[in-house]
């Protein structure tokens, strides 16, 4: 059994948990947490630049100027690539960027990047997070008393609106509950500030994904 601090919004210490050592000693995979990254950024690119090549543009098929006789080099219409205005070559078309990742490889890099954060000592349990409205500057004045860094991923038992709601204007910070966790939110901010009321369900769900 490993043993995790508990603070309070101030940052003190207030207790101590254990939690199963097989939860924390993953052998950490960067090659598959690489790959779901990949896969991320894929689904961000729309893919949708388009230009035209030398049978889509508009033209009249006309010959700028006879074959011979004129001491210009043969020309056969305003579309070809050479000419301002023609076609594109090689030029690009609507694609899909999507990658396949088997679903066993994204638990296992969500697993190898959740050992990694605690065994680089990159998590934070907090006793409570509970905010009565939303303030930016409340929040922020917590995370500061922590020393919880400037990249943070706040991760709550369900989504908070309120959290949701005041983190919106810190940068790099974030916020979400365990159903929403995945690899790419983990792998994009350097520490993890986690609920004491979240972690049973964490330890629950990587046993799930073992």
């Amino acid at each position: 059994m490993t043993s995790i601090e508990i603070i309070n919004k101030t940052g003190e210490r207030i207790e101590e948990i254990e939690i199963p050592d097989n939860l924390l000693e993953v052998a950490g995979s960067t090659s598959v947490i690489q790959d779901v990254v990949r896969l991320h950024d894929a689904r961000m690119r729309r893919g949708t630049a388009s230009s035209r090549n030398r049978s889509e543009v508009a033209s009249s098929g006309r010959k700028p100027w006879r074959q011979k006789g004129t001491g210009r080099a043969r020309a056969g219409n305003r579309s070809s690539p050479i000419w301002r205005g023609g076609g594109v070559i090689f030029g690009p078309k609507p694609r899909t960027f999507e990658i396949s990742v088997p679903k066993k490889v994204k638990r296992k890099a969500l697993r190898s990047i959740l050992s990694i954060r605690f065994q680089k000592e990159r998590v934070l349990v907090i006793d409570e997070l509970k905010m009565e409205k939303p303030s930016t500057k409340e929040l922020s004045g917590i995370l500061s008393a922590i020393r919880a860094g400037k990249s943070v991923l706040i991760i709550t038992a369900e989504r908070d609106k309120n959290i949701a709601l005041s983190v919106r204007n810190i940068p790099k910070v974030t916020t979400t509950g365990i159903r929403g966790l995945n690899t790419y939110l983990v792998a994009s901010h350097s520490r993890l500030v986690i609920t004491k009321e979240a972690l049973p369900h964490l330890q629950t769900w990587m046993e799930k994904i073992s």
